[in-house]
């Protein structure tokens, strides 16, 4: 996998893994071991709770003032609860959105659909994508070092160029 990273590292190569299982030493190989979701889960709900607890402020202390019972116009124990459930909520469509974007979806058409064979790979296949990203894109470099590797290490069964 040192040959693939060290081919990874030109801005104009994408590398991505296909597999029925998780791959977590593709995953290394390929840098994207860091890449969490834990920030806009985060983000997601501190934003929605906050927007929520301050729109529950907004219209029960300045708009629509209730003045019943001797309850002070700012009752904060009462917006806790929804604030907290709507922070969850908030947080669950941030991770949505998230993977939507991070896996640049909905991606109707992708060049590795037209591998044959590409859509056994939620079943039993394995699948490494080389996508060209610019000009400075060497094919043929790439499947010399796809080749070079040690049959243990991974090396490929067979090498297919699909046009765009």
């Amino acid at each position: 996998m040192a040959n693939l990273t060290a081919a990874r590292n030109g801005r104009d190569v994408h590398l991505d893994g296909h597999g029925p299982v998780p791959m977590p030493r593709v995953t290394r190989a390929l840098g994207l071991e860091t890449r969490t979701l834990r920030p806009y889960a985060l983000g997601g709900a501190l934003a929605g709770g906050l927007g929520f607890y301050g729109m529950c402020v907004y219209a029960s202390a300045y708009h629509y003032v209730f003045l019943i019972g001797g309850r002070p116009r700012f009752s904060w124990p009462s917006f806790v609860v929804p604030s907290f459930a709507f922070a969850m909520m908030s947080g669950v469509v941030a991770i949505h959105l998230a993977l939507l974007v991070l896996n640049r979806l909905p991606r109707l058409n992708h060049p590795a659909f037209n591998i044959p064979g590409f859509l056994r790979a939620s079943e039993d296949r394995f699948f490494l994508s080389v996508e060209a990203r610019g000009e400075g894109f060497d094919a043929e470099r790439i499947e010399r070092r796809l080749a070079a590797l040690p049959a243990g290490a991974g090396r490929p069964l067979e090498i297919r160029r699909i046009p765009r």
